[in-house]
């Protein structure tokens, strides 16, 4: 049998570590069920569900991590690779944690938009690669500010930018998905929308931004355009 020497300041700094996350977890847990709780009547969609139940597994796996380390904490001979497991898991949970943050964030600007601008907001954009060379799969976030219960009501158009054979061209996104008509144009929701696809980028194409063109028409007529980064957003 191998004995390894008793590091109590290991043990401590572990459980230390662990009740961080648990708070984190805790935090995040209560503020988005005050919230939504109270603002429950304006979201109900799967997206919300989905993270309320990703919210309360991350609890559920801390706590059994606390508990886990509890016990340990009782013997005097740790297994270093069973230690190190641990410490990949918490590490796990923190990147799971920062990322259910910034959602929690999202619905809040998304259920409070009031504090916001008013009319029709592009949020967002990404591009995530497919496992087929030249194949990403897209999605654009929609929302809207200070209008009430109004139903929005618009067309968007989404285009590629870049270089084909050393010239500079403009790809509208239709161009690009491997199944033509297949491009949602139409806006129509009350908070927000998302509207997602496929695209299959041409080898002699380079891509270097995506430009948003978004029109509402209903409750007020706005225009707003976007420009992202192709590598940004790939990347980010």
């Amino acid at each position: 049998m191998v004995v390894v020497p008793y590091k109590p300041w290991r043990r401590f700094a572990l459980v230390v570590f662990l009740v961080m996350g648990m708070g984190a977890v805790s935090a995040g847990g209560y503020l988005f069920g005050q919230y939504a709780a109270s603002r429950n009547h304006l979201v109900t969609s799967a997206d919300n569900q989905r993270l309320i139940q990703e919210l309360a597994s991350v609890r559920d796996e801390a706590a059994a991590l606390r508990s886990q380390v509890t016990i340990s904490g009782r013997t005097s001979v740790m297994d270093q690779r069973a230690n190190e497991e641990v410490q990949s898991t918490i590490n796990s949970l923190r990147q799971r944690i920062m990322q259910l943050e910034q959602d929690v964030s999202f619905y809040r600007q998304v259920m409070a938009p009031e504090q916001l601008e008013t009319g029709l907001i592009i949020a967002e954009f990404d591009v995530t690669p497919a496992e087929t060379p030249n194949h990403y799969r897209y999605k654009a976030v929609f929302r809207q500010a200070g209008a009430g219960d109004s139903v929005m009501e618009g067309r968007v158009e989404i285009a590629v930018s870049g270089v084909r054979n050393g010239e500079s061209v403009e790809m509208p996104l239709q161009d690009l998905v491997p199944e033509p008509g297949t491009v949602e144009s139409t806006l129509n929701f009350r908070y927000f929308q998302n509207i997602e696809g496929d695209i299959q980028v041409p080898e002699d194409f380079v891509p270097r931004q995506i430009e948003v063109r978004a029109d509402s028409i209903k409750p007020t007529e706005r225009k707003v355009e976007k420009i992202f980064n192709w590598t940004a957003v790939l990347e980010g």
